[in-house]
């Protein structure tokens, strides 16, 4: 007959193991409600941005009361002004990502339309958007970690583009003798500068004209080929 022996550190580690966590949920309760706090942040920002106040003017104070909280729930939350603003560039990243994903999910297609809705999405997004990422633009100028922020997110976003571009070169529909990642870096920052300098002085009947110039440049670098008249 053969006896099991456990010792006790064993034994502790199957006990512990068959013991459910108790600081799962917290921690994602918590997650959840601080995504959504900063979702309030973010529309309160833009809110009172397109009244016509610059970020460097709003205050914790206005900031909490437009987005219906305590100044002592946000620092909560967030360190400073600048650490609100390095979360609101997380959310408003995720937007543009997910715009350029009607192209980058569906490349495979080698559809220039796909190009062209990720492109007219993208525009959506920076004027939607467009009070945050000009209050980024200017901390980035004198606030490091702004700038550092900002950067790791356009990195990231061409990161992905990077990926879609060498998958493209696997089967062959997009030209071989180009560097990927600095192909999709130049590509990013093409798309972020003129979106950034054009969108803020131009009308709404702009986007269109601009969405075209931005898949047309696109895709005749990545595929050598002009987008086909309909």
């Amino acid at each position: 007959m053969t006896t099991l022996k456990l010792d006790t550190m064993s034994s502790q580690g199957v006990i512990l193991s068959c013991v459910p966590s108790v600081t799962r949920k917290p921690q994602a309760k918590r997650q959840e409600r601080r995504e959504q706090i900063e979702r309030r942040l973010l529309d309160a920002t833009e809110r009172l941005m397109r009244y016509g106040a610059s970020y460097t003017e709003l205050s914790v104070d206005r900031l909490s009361t437009e987005a219906g909280m305590s100044r002592a729930n946000f620092y909560i939350y967030f360190e400073d002004k600048g650490d609100l603003l390095r979360r609101l560039a997380g959310q408003v990243f995720g937007d543009l990502a997910a715009s350029a994903e009607r192209w980058w999910g569906v490349a495979w297609r080698h559809d220039p339309d796909d190009v062209r809705s990720a492109m007219t999405g993208i525009i959506a997004s920076y004027r939607r958007h467009q009070p945050v990422l000009v209050a980024l633009n200017e901390m980035a100028g004198y606030d490091p970690q702004v700038a550092a922020t900002y950067r790791e997110l356009l990195t990231g976003i061409s990161g992905r583009l990077t990926r879609v571009i060498e998958d493209g070169q696997a089967d062959g529909s997009i030209r071989r003798e180009l560097p990927a990642a600095t192909t999709a870096s130049a590509l990013s920052w093409m798309v972020e500068r003129a979106c950034q300098q054009n969108l803020p002085n131009r009308p709404a009947e702009y986007d269109t004209e601009l969405a075209t110039v931005l898949t047309e440049i696109s895709w005749s670098s990545l595929y050598l080929a002009p987008v086909a008249k309909s």
